[in-house]
């Protein structure tokens, strides 16, 4: 087989011992938002314990039959960093042999040892959310609380984002890397068969590629920050937790307005342009800090809403919650599509 190039050989030395962050920051965050929490919740997964909101969350589990959350409950924690440093010391080697095979078993290794830390949160997943106590405060006849594996998911009314943390992105771009590394060099040396060139691109094809893993890392809402954000439209601090907007782009760039009428500008005048734009979530009134996708949500116009900028419209996840406030206030039900025709 081949040699690499010497560059090729150098990143993946280089991503090997980036491994070794794992063993200092967090592997994998979760963040649970809910009515009686608009500022969240968050815990996070280390290489041999768990840290942040855990008794509280543990504390509301208990009501639904869920077990408590203890370091006990993981006897991954006793082994994962000493796994994290035997394969760091494998693909070093292989990095440092510079063969094209040695690079291809780098892939898989790293490969291999994602999909089964995956595959282990999953199943622990499942039996945390499935085997509740029969005898639990709350008991809804069928309902599993299984939390997501990575990406968002709805537990009752508690909104669920699961995502790598620092640690876990680095072992996701180190092995996708690896992988770039082992397609562009087998292609480079099909190339210099056929024109007899010796051409080491390595590192130029990666400087494209980087970007793209980048792309699609962070492409869905994330929580407002009130108090500090400025609206995209207006440049007005955003302060009320009823209301605001994100606009979210391919690229994962977020603009934040304050109100729909600032949105609807914001989106008419150009700020982003349509072919960029991943997805537009409005706050959800009836449940501050949780955004609902703008053309599935449900809109309240009355002129008893006081809304930041004076738009008189409220965003709500479906008429169940729209009804209540709309008897209060006033007004008239909208959808999407309507709302853009306001303003």
């Amino acid at each position: 087989m081949f040699k690499i190039s010497n560059i090729s050989r150098a990143i993946l030395t280089v991503g090997a011992l980036a491994l070794l962050i794992m063993l200092k920051f967090p592997i994998w965050s979760i963040y649970l938002t809910a009515p009686q929490y608009p500022e969240g919740l968050e815990m996070k997964i280390w290489h041999n314990t768990i840290t942040g909101d855990v008794q509280i969350i543990s504390a509301l589990n208990h009501y639904i039959g869920m077990r408590p959350i203890s370091v006990e409950m993981f006897p991954e924690f006793g082994y994962l960093g000493k796994i994290i440093m035997v394969v760091t010391g494998v693909c070093v080697v292989l990095g440092l042999i510079g063969r094209w095979w040695s690079a291809v078993l780098y892939y898989l290794v790293l490969a291999l040892a994602d999909s089964l830390a995956l595959y282990d949160f999953w199943r622990w997943g499942y039996d945390y959310g499935h085997n509740l106590n029969p005898e639990a405060p709350i008991i809804i006849p069928g309902m599993a609380y299984q939390p997501p594996v990575i990406g968002y998911k709805k537990l009752l009314n508690f909104e669920a984002w699961s995502m790598p943390d620092i640690g876990g992105w680095i072992l996701m771009i180190v092995t996708a890397i690896a992988f770039f590394i082992v397609v562009i060099e087998w292609w480079m040396s099909r190339r210099r068969k056929k024109m007899k060139v010796v051409k080491p691109a390595s590192a130029v094809a990666l400087a494209f590629v980087l970007p793209v893993l980048f792309i699609h890392c962070t492409t869905g809402p994330r929580p407002i920050q009130y108090g500090s954000e400025a609206c995209a439209s207006c440049k007005m601090t955003l302060v009320d937790k009823h209301y605001g907007a994100e606009v979210v782009t391919k690229k994962g760039k977020i603009f934040v307005v304050d109100d729909l009428n600032c949105l609807v500008k914001f989106l008419k005048n150009g700020g982003v342009a349509p072919a960029d734009i991943a997805g537009r979530f409005v706050t959800d009134y009836a449940h501050p800090g949780v955004l609902l996708d703008a053309e599935k949500a449900v809109y309240l116009k009355s002129e008893g809403l006081t809304t930041p900028m004076a738009s008189g419209i409220a965003a709500f996840a479906g008429t169940g919650d729209l009804e209540p406030v709309k008897s209060l206030t006033g007004g008239v039900a909208l959808d999407w599509e309507h709302v853009q025709q306001e303003f």
